[in-house]
């Protein structure tokens, strides 16, 4: 007996949820909503067990009235209100050292309030997770500090850029942290924070807590794919519309060769006309 359209829908959103991973943003920014998570990773990565939030937001807006405001992935502070900045970046062009550049300055520039001293900004992290070695250093993990070029000494302004190469994999917390983001089956992961978390998600029924959270991300991927075919569909668009104009460009300049003037004209007027010539052509 065939299947119904609902069950149909079920299969296949059950095969996209089992193929996502942690670099999977959206479902990334689902994890994250459980504190102790983004605590864990955050630990790995700095190296410090002892590291507590007090509070975290997703998809944070920083708005920039002068400028190109920012959407953070995550963006939190811990109990020493240090400042961190987690983003997920799986292409090379989203991952390049002057977007980061960026991302400190905006959260330098939200954080200091009016009439405060430079003295009280936070220190501060931004963080890149990338699928590959962006910086292509064969490393694992990127810390990237001022210095004065002439001594080789570090200037201490207290901001800090990290990229984690999760393309690296080894038997190291931070290699296996690399790991898990990676893992498409709970089983493969080694933390158990995350795999706890993601099982809950990926294996929740609809009317669930977690099946609610799966629901709303599975509409954010069809409402980003459909905002990228737009995109896309525009940006063809655009491309046919460039090759159009080049075509009656040459079409011109090969009448005006030949003396057809008449035709220049009439052409100019009349679509049907304009499209005969080019058939004519071999446009």
């Amino acid at each position: 007996m065939p299947k119904s359209k609902v069950e149909n829908d079920i299969v296949e959103k059950q095969k996209i949820i089992s193929s996502l991973t942690l670099m999977d943003d959206l479902f990334m920014k689902v994890v994250l909503q459980d504190k102790e998570c983004t605590e864990y990773i955050l630990q790995t990565i700095m190296d410090d067990s002892t590291l507590k939030l007090k509070r975290q937001s997703l998809q944070k807006n920083l708005s920039n009235l002068h400028g190109h405001s920012l959407v953070l992935d995550c963006l939190c502070e811990d109990g020493n209100n240090n400042i961190y900045n987690i983003e997920i970046q799986n292409n090379i062009s989203g991952a390049e050292p002057k977007r980061a550049r960026y991302h400190a300055g905006l959260m330098d520039m939200h954080y200091l309030k009016k009439g405060n001293h430079f003295s009280q900004l936070p220190k501060s992290y931004v963080i890149f997770i990338t699928a590959n070695d962006v910086l292509h250093g064969k490393l694992q993990i990127y810390h990237i500090e001022r210095t004065i070029q002439e001594s080789g000494k570090p200037i201490w302004d207290e901001s800090h850029i990290i990229y984690f190469n999760t393309s690296y994999v080894d038997n190291s917390p931070l290699g296996k942290l690399a790991e898990d983001f990676h893992a498409k089956e709970t089983e493969q992961m080694n933390s158990d924070i995350l795999s706890k978390r993601v099982a809950l998600l990926k294996n929740a029924k609809p009317n669930e807590k977690g099946g609610k959270e799966m629901n709303v991300l599975l509409e954010n991927y069809r409402k980003k794919a459909l905002k990228e075919g737009i995109e896309k569909g525009i940006e063809k668009g655009r491309e046919e519309e460039i090759i159009a104009k080049q075509k009656v460009i040459q079409l011109m300049g090969l009448l005006a060769e030949h003396g057809r003037i008449d035709d220049i004209k009439k052409s100019s007027i009349d679509q049907d006309y304009l499209q005969s010539l080019l058939l004519e052509f071999g446009l």
